[in-house]
């Protein structure tokens, strides 16, 4: 049923650092292990399809994860660093009322679990109330902010149709912390992270009447407070967003409330540089309660779901390309979902709670512009990170990451180093792809990467430190990557040529080479899942 509607201190840099440090790296205390020996090529040769959806996929194969601890609806989520964080919603223990709850969760992905954090600090609030619903959510990559939304009363009997309040959630310390209050009690809008701001935009005010406004606070100077820019061209209600490129798309949503209820199809783009809005292309269908269901995939918006009309769901899945301005219709949901959250995590689609379920929905991308190919699909013989400064002699050749990070700052750089055998019964390669799975767990930032050949492969994975780490060669070619973890290629066709005609190994380095001061986490062969391969057409 449809609701009724600073920089930080060097000091404290360095100490995270070394905190981060010591929770991955092995004992300093631990005897050397002896380097593993490097199986033959041909025991690290598989021929198997390489099934990477392409971007332009249009087919996702529906699947249920581990469902939520609770029955959910108009709960919100957002991901960060591989997991996601659900927040709030309506307690299903209190129906038929409709009083937020304060339970907060985290879903990991690999290990398919969800675990309990810290509850939600809004007030009105009691032992057995709290929380909020309708609320703006957003992530710098780092930790989680809330603004505004429907909270509960003061005896945790119903519901407050807005607040002021904006919170932020430290995920390391699994704590909030109270910011500047939005200028008005607002719900039912939108918030999104971009450059170092957090935008609250349109949704409405505790009269539950539609509101354009738009405001941002900078992170960097919260004294300042919220600053008033250019409102939406089309003020609604339970409306999507997202950030792709550099700029924020806001859609959808609906004029007025329950059954007097009005769906939008329009799709607006934010220019912070210009302090403008223009309009896009319509969406097919118009859709409210899509206020965490639009994830970005690639370089496209993805919409899970929502309310055609006053409590009528929608299985649809449309994906807006800003390159071409237009919209495509995807394999739609199992059911009909609205005021749930959707999520990519690890290459997939998730769609979870809403409506009242539990139900996590899974979906694998496939198909597209591009077909699967068949080849040589090689794991690496040796693979080790290498870090600066202080570690410099340190070896991480049983670390199941690869860390990647450029930077001035002594003790943070960091390199990948890979090694492959190529097979003796590759006799000519027409085309050879790195691929590596990761992310950036440091920010939302997207991140360039090269990768470079590498001329010596006498290193072993279990001696290689930064000291006696080998040197680059040319650079062979650059890829980008993200906050949503997945498969990254580099092209290394040339080089591998050079190394079929010579002594068949090819070791290669990945590195930030512009010192972008991003933490990249790529799973290394010792991992349990999305290892490195060298597929070799």
């Amino acid at each position: 049923m449809k609701n009724l509607k600073v920089k930080y201190l060097p000091v404290l840099i360095f100490v995270i650092g070394i905190l981060f440090f010591q929770s991955c790296k092995k004992s300093q205390n631990e005897e050397e292990a002896p380097a593993p020996t490097s199986p033959s090529a041909e025991e690290n040769v598989t021929t198997i399809p390489s099934v990477e959806a392409a971007a332009d996929f249009t087919t996702i194969t529906w699947s249920t994860a581990k469902s939520q601890p609770s029955l959910t609806h108009e709960v919100h989520g957002e991901v960060v660093k591989g997991k996601l964080y659900i927040f709030g919603g309506y307690d299903i223990n209190k129906r038929p009322a409709y009083t937020p709850t304060k339970r907060a969760y985290v879903y990991d992905p690999i290990a398919n679990t969800w675990t309990s954090i810290a509850s939600l600090p809004q007030t009105p609030s009691g032992s057995n109330f709290g929380g909020v619903t309708h609320f703006g959510l957003t992530t710098d990559g780092t930790d989680i902010y809330f603004a505004g939304g429907y909270t509960s009363n003061a005896n945790g009997t119903g519901q407050l149709f807005g607040t002021e309040q904006v919170w932020k959630y430290i995920i390391a310390s699994n704590s909030y912390v109270r910011l500047p209050d939005l200028p008005q009690a607002l719900a039912a809008g939108q918030l999104k992270y971009l450059n170092g701001k957090i935008h609250y935009m349109s949704g409405a005010n505790l009269s539950r009447a539609d509101v354009g406004v738009h405001y941002a606070l900078d992170l960097s100077n919260l004294a300042a407070g919220w600053k008033s820019l250019a409102p939406v061209l089309n003020p609604v209600n339970h409306p999507g967003s997202a950030v792709l490129g550099g700029k924020i798309y806001f859609l959808g949503g609906a004029h007025h409330q329950d059954e007097e209820t009005q769906t939008q199809t329009t799709l607006e783009v934010y220019n912070e540089a210009t302090n403008s809005w223009a309009q896009l292309a319509n969406m097919p269908t118009g859709v409210d309660h899509i206020s965490s269901a639009v994830v970005t995939y690639d370089n496209r918006i993805i919409v899970l779901g929502g309310e055609t009309s006053h409590n009528v769901l929608s299985k649809q899945v449309m994906a807006y390309t800003p390159a071409k301005n237009t919209w495509t219709e995807l394999t739609p949901l199992p059911v009909g979902k609205s005021a749930g959250v959707g999520a990519v995590l690890n290459g997939n689609i998730y769609y979870t709670g809403g409506n009242f379920s539990s139900v996590n929905h899974k979906g694998v991308p496939s198909g597209g512009g591009g077909t699967p190919t068949t080849g040589n699909t090689l794991s690496p013989t040796a693979d080790a990170f290498v870090r600066n400064g202080t570690f410099a002699t340190t070896n991480y050749g049983t670390d199941a990451s690869l860390t990647v990070k450029g930077s001035n700052v002594n003790n943070y750089a960091r390199k990948a180093y890979l090694k492959f055998t190529l097979s003796s019964s590759t006799t000519s390669i027409t085309s050879a792809k790195l691929r590596v799975y990761g992310l950036n767990i440091d920010n939302a930032s997207t991140v360039s990467l090269s990768c470079y050949g590498v001329d010596t492969d006498t290193w072993t994975e279990g001696a290689i430190n930064f000291n006696n780490s080998p040197a680059t060669g040319t650079n062979l070619s650059s890829a980008s990557i993200n906050n949503q973890g997945k498969y990254v290629e580099f092209d290394v066709t040339a080089y591998v040529k050079t190394q079929l005609s010579g002594d068949k190994i090819v070791s290669l380095c990945i590195k930030d080479a512009t010192n972008q001061n991003s933490t990249i986490q790529f799973n290394s062969k010792e991992n349990a899942a999305n290892k490195p391969q060298l597929v070799i057409q």
